[in-house]
């Protein structure tokens, strides 16, 4: 593996911690998505 890709343990870990605050993050905006994509379906009908 060359030398400028190498990560730390730590920074594996910041990561993984980053990628779940965004997951919980982007959950809250995927089920406004959803639902105002219901609504516009259901109001189409």
């Amino acid at each position: 593996m060359s030398n400028h890709m190498w990560i730390t343990p730590e920074e594996i870990a910041r990561k993984k911690q980053f990628k779940r605050k965004l997951l919980y993050l982007s959950l809250p905006f995927i089920a406004v998505v959803i639902s105002a994509i219901v609504t516009i379906l259901v109001n189409q009908i």
